[in-house]
């Protein structure tokens, strides 16, 4: 008895077991390739669908984090507007001006 007896042998065997009649069934055989290369081999499969999920989640939590920055400098900006001494304490702070007769000394 050669391999391929056997194989065909088997083959059979299977054909005729219910689970087997589903399993070998043409329509199934194909609709199971076809979802195979759909799942792993296309351009959109899986892998780059969560790919692309997870640079979607990133790039919102970064448009929020600017948006909530975005919302502290207008307050800081009305702020300064509106106030001529905070104005004159940030223009201190931030780029070290002095009235005349006045020393700075930056200590970082």
């Amino acid at each position: 008895m050669s391999v391929f007896t056997r194989i065909r042998d088997q083959f059979r065997e299977w054909k005729q077991h219910p689970v087997g009649k589903v399993l070998l069934n043409k329509y199934f055989v194909v609709g199971f390739i076809f979802l195979v290369w759909i799942c792993f081999f296309d351009t959109n499969n899986v892998g780059q669908m969560i790919r692309s999920r997870v640079t979607l989640r990133r790039q919102q939590r970064q448009i929020e984090f600017y948006k909530q920055e975005i919302h502290k400098m207008d307050r800081k900006l009305e702020q300064l507007k509106s106030e001529r001494d905070s104005l004159e304490k940030f223009a201190r702070e931030e780029y070290y001006y002095h009235q005349d007769g006045e020393d700075v000394y930056v200590i970082e």
